[in-house]
C-alpha cells in the first residue's frame, strides 16, 4: 500500500462511514462504501473476503479500493489532491465516469479508460483548473440524477465540497 493510496483511501472511507442500507439507494445495502454487486464481483479478483457487505472489514475495504478502484484510476501516477478527488469519484460514482470526468476536464478521448493518452493528457495540463473541472463535472452527474437528488443531492454535494477543498489544498495543487 503506497502513502498516496492509505491518505486518499482514509479520506473516502470517512465520507464512506459504515453500514447503510437506505430503502431508495439504488445500490442496497451498503458497507464502508462498498455494495452487495461490488463486494460478489470483488470475491472473484480477491481471495478471503466475506460473502455479505455485513461481515466486510476495513481491511477487506482497503483492499477492494485499491483493486478495483485506485489501480484502474492510475491513482499513484497522479498528483496527490487528484487522486483523490478520481479515486473518491470512482469509488461513489464508479471508475467509468471518473475517469470520464478527468478525460473531460483535461480534454482528451472521453473512453473512460485510463490509458496512456490519458495520463499523457492529465501530466501535461495544469492541476488547478483540472481540480476544479473535474469537479464541476462531477457536480454535474449528480445534478443528472434529477430520481435521487431528493433523497441525496445535498449530502453528495457536500461530500463533493469537502473532497474537493482538500484536493485543491494538497501541496501541489496551490
Amino acid at each position: 500500500m503506497t502513502r498516496a493510496f492509505a491518505y486518499c483511501a482514509t479520506r473516502v472511507l470517512e465520507e464512506e462511514g459504515g453500514l447503510v442500507d437506505h430503502a431508495r439507494d439504488p445500490g442496497g445495502r451498503t458497507n464502508l462504501g462498498i455494495t452487495q454487486a461490488t463486494l460478489n464481483h470483488a470475491r472473484h479478483v480477491i481471495h478471503g473476503l466475506p460473502a455479505r457487505v455485513d461481515q466486510l472489514t476495513r481491511a477487506d475495504a482497503l483492499a477492494i479500493y485499491e483493486a478495483l478502484y485506485w489501480r484502474p484510476i492510475r491513482g499513484d501516477d497522479l498528483p496527490l489532491g487528484l487522486a483523490l478527488l478520481v479515486f473518491d469519484a470512482a469509488v461513489n460514482q464508479g471508475v467509468g465516469d471518473a475517469t470520464r470526468f478527468l478525460q473531460l476536464a483535461v480534454r482528451t478521448a472521453a473512453d473512460g479508460i485510463f490509458g496512456p493518452a490519458t495520463l499523457k493528457a492529465v501530466l501535461a495540463a495544469k492541476l488547478r483548473p483540472t481540480l476544479l473541472e473535474v469537479g464541476a463535472r462531477r457536480m454535474h452527474d449528480y445534478m443528472l440524477l434529477d430520481h435521487l437528488d431528493d433523497t441525496f443531492g445535498l449530502g453528495w454535494s457536500r461530500r463533493l465540497v469537502r473532497i474537493l477543498d482538500m484536493a485543491l489544498s494538497a501541496p501541489e495543487a496551490a
